[in-house]
């Protein structure tokens, strides 16, 4: 059963030390994000399952999570290893043409995998930088970061994650569709939700949520 989910956003300067002259995440995002990891580990999970994007769909065991292609889930085991946890961890990291269907799914049966399941996930919103590193707003990323921080906040009551359009959120660089449509899956008795951060940090629509029983 999932006892509680932290839900991140995947930037490098978030657990990784920046390189020379790179800007580091604000201390709030930092703050939020290991507060979010904390109140999971708060619940004594059995397990902790980190879900993040990447470019092809893959389930790591314990002991080859470094063979993770995508930045999210290493990204994920470091903010676990900041937050003290030395337990069992599996890693999840899923592409984006899956569909809610295919993600609700794996996010039930990731929710069996133990009596007291933890979740990490990690996941951004719209992306308003072009290629050349202007900012470029579109304006359907409004719409869109309204839409994710009210269903972070209330537990996506109004199922805005299975929803979400997938063609829509790779124009805009959503990152997190899917791994938020598989904690929409987990989530079978989660009932207190807090949204701690909604802010767009270097061009990148940045949440940090926590949902707990």
């Amino acid at each position: 059963m999932l006892v509680a989910a932290a839900i991140c956003p995947h930037l490098p300067s978030l657990a990784f030390a920046a390189e020379a002259g790179a800007p580091a995440a604000p201390e709030r995002l930092r703050v939020a994000c290991a507060q979010a990891v904390a109140a999971v580990l708060a619940e004594d999970p059995e397990i902790v399952a980190v879900v993040g994007p990447g470019t092809r769909s893959v389930l790591h065991e314990e002991g080859s999570l470094s063979a993770s292609r995508d930045l999210g889930i290493p990204m994920g085991m470091r903010l676990l290893q900041q937050a003290g946890w030395t337990g069992p961890v599996r890693a999840y990291e899923l592409d984006d043409d899956r569909d809610w269907p295919t993600n609700g799914e794996d996010g039930v049966h990731m929710a069996g995998w133990a009596d007291r399941v933890g979740m990490l996930v990690l996941g951004n919103g719209p992306t308003h930088t072009g290629a050349d590193g202007a900012l470029h707003p579109d304006p359907r990323a409004e719409e869109i970061n309204a839409g994710i921080a009210a269903a972070l906040a209330d537990g996506d009551v109004d199922g805005f994650f299975p929803d979400m359009d997938e063609n829509l959120a790779r124009e805009l660089g959503v990152s997190g569709r899917s791994p938020w449509q598989l904690l929409d899956g987990a989530d079978w008795d989660l009932t207190t939700h807090h949204l701690l951060y909604a802010e767009t940090v270097d061009g990148v629509s940045c949440f940090v949520a926590t949902w707990s029983l």
